[in-house]
Order: structure tokens, then C-alpha cells, then sequence
């Protein structure tokens, strides 16, 4: 209690139009301009929220901070453990010639399960016009990657806290990964070629923030009556540092696929990532999933974007995401 009253007092309460350009961007800006309009360029225009964010002085001295800073460097985070409901659904899922109808009638135990495999399926994502209402319908539909990165957010879910402060930052960080997923799975199809698998790295990309959330719980006590409103902005302080290196001891602890668990540890490093070397799908896919988490920025999940600039970001370098009518196209039927 002491520690976390503490690590709270440190709060303190256009576009350019360049004449002479050259023909062939005359006519690609022509192009372009055929069918959207400027309110339809949504990627030029960050949403910004209304309310005001609360500043932190440099948490880097704190108690919590050398707590989170030693559990990652020792291995002693508390592990998302896989609940028995669900380890018994993966452990079929996981066998090489598994049935849906297996799979269909465990899920079917748990309402809320049941309920996110629907939603996921009817989301424009993986959508084909028609509404789905069953299980028999929708798994095969997913496919194996997607039911399994499904069921791995939901061990995630359960893990969380039962305090209103938990509840509510960890609510954010799996709706913003949700949107994070549908873009990379969209944007796949044409920059990286395997949609499920981007679909999974997007969806859990920020488990990290979810395993600091239950460490966190499990070693400071907060008040029963915390201001959730005035204090759930300490996460967002915490988690730029550390979420990424939890994501991974995660990651590995599940035995997730060394590209799904780059793209989880390392999405917003990739200048390091070209440091080291590294190419061909597992540079992708990180740089997939940076992209869609700054897309997601700009429509407004996640932290503030300041100004848009979808197509100067390393990211897009990597992935030759270039200005077009194509990409233009692409973008605005997210």
C-alpha cells in the first residue's frame, strides 16, 4: 500500500502542396481523388482525445520500477498460465488432423468463449457477407491459428485481477489489440501473405501489458478506493519499458512461434532488428504489426499520434508500403 501511495505521488496534478510537380504524380493524385474525397483519408487525420493525460516524473527510480526491472532480468514474472478449459481445447487443436465438432463441443461449455469465436467471425476481418450464429460454421472459418491465438487472449483475460482498475485498463489493451489483429490481417493479403499468422502476432502483440497488470497485482495492494479514472494512466508510464520484454518471456513460456514471438518482443524496435540482420518473413511480420499498431493509433486505440504519417515510417519503408492509388484504396476500406 505504501509503495503504490508513493509511486502515485509522482503525478503533476496539412498537407503541403508543392507546385510543379511531375506528371506522373499529377496523375496518381487524379487518380486518387476519382473516388475519396479528403474527409475519406482518414490516415491523414489522427483522432485525438478530448481529455487531458497525466504526466509522470521519471519513474525509472522507484521501487516498482527496480521490482518490474528485476523480475524481467531473473525470470520471475508471473506467467499467464493456461486454465484447464482451455489447455484441454488446445491440446486437441494442436494435434495434426484434429475435428472442429471436438473443439465445438468445449467451447460451447463456456458462454463467454462461445461468444468471442461469433464475434471474431462476423468482424470485418473475416466476414463474407453472411452472419454466422454457430459454432459448426464459424471455427472452420477461423482455422486452426486464429482459434488458437483466440483462446491464448482469453487465458490472458482470465488472469486478470478482480479490481476495477485492473478491469478497466486491461479492457483497453484487449480492444486495441483486437483492432490491432483485423488491420494486420487485412493488410497481410497483399504485404505479407500469411493473414492468420499476422491475425495471431496483432491479437497478441500486447499480452505483455496483461502479464505486468498480474505482477503488478501480485505484489502491491491497492486501495479499495482508487480513483480509476485519475490513476490508470500509471500503466501507461509502466508499460513503454517494460511490455515488450514480458511479451516475450510469454511468449516463449507458451511456445509460440519464434516470428510470432519477435513480432510480440521486438515490433517497436525494428532499427534493431536491422541492426542484427534480420530479414525476410520474421521482419515482416514485426514491421506488419508496428504498422497496424500506428494505424490503429491514428483512428484513435492506443496512445495519441501528434500527426499522421503512415507512409514515412519504418514500418512502411520495410514493408514497401508506398503512396498509390493502391495502397490509398487499401487503406480506406479498413
Amino acid at each position: 500500500m505504501g509503495v503504490w501511495k508513493f509511486i502515485l505521488s509522482l503525478f503533476r496534478n496539412e498537407k503541403n502542396e508543392i507546385a510543379g510537380k511531375k506528371k506522373k504524380a499529377q496523375v496518381k493524385e487524379s487518380a486518387v481523388a476519382e473516388f475519396l474525397d479528403d474527409d475519406e483519408r482518414w490516415w491523414e487525420n489522427a483522432v485525438h482525445h478530448e481529455y487531458e493525460i497525466e504526466e509522470f516524473e521519471a519513474l525509472d527510480n522507484t521501487v516498482l520500477f527496480d521490482e518490474l526491472h528485476t523480475s524481467l532480468t531473473e525470470s520471475r514474472l508471473e506467467i499467464i498460465e493456461i486454465p484447464d478449459n482451455i489447455a484441454a481445447i488446445m491440446g486437441i487443436v494442436n494435434r495434426k488432423n484434429f475435428k472442429y465438432p471436438e473443439v465445438q463441443t468445449l467451447i460451447e461449455k463456456s458462454p463467454v468463449l462461445t461468444g468471442d469465436f461469433i464475434s471474431i467471425t462476423n468482424s470485418a476481418a473475416f466476414s463474407r457477407g453472411i452472419k454466422i450464429n454457430e459454432l459448426t460454421q464459424a471455427l472452420p472459418r477461423l482455422g486452426r491459428q486464429t482459434i488458437q491465438s483466440i483462446l491464448f487472449l482469453n487465458a490472458s483475460k482470465m488472469s486478470i485481477p478482480k479490481n476495477p482498475l485492473y478491469a478497466e485498463v486491461a479492457e483497453g489493451i484487449i480492444f486495441e489489440s483486437q483492432v490491432v489483429a483485423k488491420i494486420a490481417r487485412h493488410l497481410a493479403a497483399k504485404f505479407y501473405g500469411d493473414s492468420n499468422e499476422a491475425f495471431m502476432a496483432g491479437l497478441l502483440h500486447n499480452i505483455g501489458k496483461l502479464g505486468l497488470l498480474q505482477q503488478i497485482s501480485k505484489h502491491y495492494e491497492l486501495p479499495e478506493d482508487i480513483d480509476v479514472g485519475q490513476h490508470k494512466n500509471l500503466f501507461n508510464a509502466i508499460f513503454p519499458t517494460f511490455y515488450q520484454e514480458a511479451g516475450k518471456v510469454i511468449a516463449r513460456y507458451w511456445k509460440l512461434d519464434e516470428r510470432i514471438t519477435i513480432a510480440i518482443s521486438s515490433h517497436n524496435k525494428l532499427d534493431e532488428l536491422h541492426q542484427i540482420n534480420l530479414e525476410g518473413p520474421s521482419l515482416q511480420l514485426a514491421a506488419l504489426i508496428n504498422l497496424s499498431v500506428y494505424l490503429a493509433r491514428i483512428l484513435g486505440y492506443g496512445e495519441d499520434v501528434k500527426q499522421a504519417e503512415v507512409f514515412a515510417q519504418r514500418a512502411s519503408k520495410i514493408l514497401k508500403f508506398k503512396e498509390s492509388p493502391e495502397t490509398h484504396r487499401l487503406l480506406a476500406s479498413i
